[in-house]
Formats: C-alpha cells, structure tokens, sequence
C-alpha cells in the first residue's frame, strides 16, 4: 500500500520545508520514495532536495487556479497520478497558503467520509503531519492544529511534529501540546524534529548545507553529520 504524507501548517515558517527536507535526507537512498514541492509561494523544497535532481524523485507541482485558490478537484488528480506511479512513500510539501486552504476540503467541497472514500479508491494511505513551531507562531500553529484534528478525526492517522528548536525555553508550551494530545479522542502522535543550535558552528554549518540543497554524504563537518543523524533517527 502506497503512504502519502501531507506536510502541512497554515502559518509561513513553521518549518514544514525543514521536515520535508529531513525526510527526504532520510530517504536518500530509498529509490521507492518521491518528494512533491506544492509550496508556490517560496518554492523552499526545490530548492533544498536539490540532491535528489538527478535521481527523478522531486516534483514541482502548482494547483493554484487562475484566482490564487487551490484547485481542489486538480489536487485529487494530483494525488490519482501519484498513486499510479512505482513510488511507495510519497512525501508532499504544502506551503503556507495551500495549508491554510486545506481544511477547506472537509469544510466546503467534500465530507471527511467522502476524502477517506477517496484515499481506499487510491489503495493508498493518508497521514497528516501538522507542523508546529514555538515562539510567536505558535498561537497560530497551535489553532491550525486543533481545527485540523477536529476535521480529520480518527479518519487519517495523524501526527503533529514539533520544530523543537523554537520551543527552547519554554517547556510549558511542550507540556501543552502533550496534554492536548492525550486528551484529543483521537490517535495523535507527538514527534520532534529540528534541534539544531544555530548559535554553534555546527548548526550555521548544517542550515548553509540545507539552503545549498545538500545531501548528507556532502556534509563537510564531522558534528554536522552526527547532528542530522540524531534528527534522521527520531523521524
């Protein structure tokens, strides 16, 4: 059964291109995996999996109408193409503003029932990955989190994903988002990712390769690849 994941996170920055890229560093080698770039805002992904190019498993794709809203009925196609293809896990980077959009699917245009109808016809399996980040976005990606598990249900697996950098110091936000968790009448799944200290030589070191769209093999510092092996192995 083919997986399909949904990086998603309506507020800009929250890290949601960070997650992909961790995830496609995680799956470097793994010729059965495909990472799809829907951010047309930015385009981070592009530009961060560039070490994936020569390898035909990064896609950029736009489903924006001619009014700048998402073309719902051509993401579906979107993710009936996908489901056709060789790729077992297929990783897809919503931007900002597709994420913002996205609850819309459940609210608007189709029943969570109807989606959840859609992904058996895909023979496929959906999970949502709600990023999180801490500091002043985090009201706002706390909010996008609860409208999401409400919507979503116990329909999709779901997992919300922690940027655990920006949670420094504040470990009663943490405290929050776990106790949501348990109270939540549905499987959410806590994970972290992103301790990386940007104040250290080895965190500037790590985010100059992830700007340069590097793949772990090209990291150049000894403690810059310990550093995101420790982050592979949480995800």
């Amino acid at each position: 059964m083919k997986t399909i994941y949904f990086n998603i996170q309506s507020k800009g920055g929250a890290g949601k291109s960070m997650l992909t890229y961790f995830q496609a560093l995680k799956h470097e080698d793994d010729p059965r995996s495909c990472f799809v770039d829907l951010d047309s805002s930015t385009k981070t992904s592009t530009r961060q999996l560039k070490f994936l190019d020569e390898q035909n498993r990064l896609f950029e794709i736009d489903i924006y109408d001619n009014l700048k809203k998402i073309e719902r009925e051509k993401l579906f196609e979107v993710l009936d193409i996908l489901s056709r293809t060789d790729f077992a896990e297929i990783f897809i980077d919503f931007g900002a503003p597709e994420s913002e959009q996205f609850p819309a699917l459940f609210d608007f245009d189709f029943t969570v029932d109807e989606f959840k109808e859609f992904e058996k016809s895909l023979g496929a399996k959906f999970v949502l990955n709600i990023v999180i980040s801490g500091g002043p976005s985090y009201i706002a990606c706390f909010e996008y989190l609860k409208k999401m598990v409400s919507l979503a249900g116990d329909h999709f697996e779901t997992c919300c994903y922690v940027n655990e950098q920006t949670f420094s110091g504040h470990k009663e936000l943490m405290d929050e988002i776990e106790l949501y968790s348990h109270k939540a009448q549905v499987n959410l799944k806590i994970k972290r990712f992103g301790n990386i200290q940007t104040e250290r030589s080895s965190g500037q070191a790590i985010i100059g390769y992830i700007a340069q769209g590097k793949g772990l093999q090209d990291f150049e510092t000894f403690t810059s690849r310990i550093i995101m092996k420790r982050e592979l192995a949480k995800l």
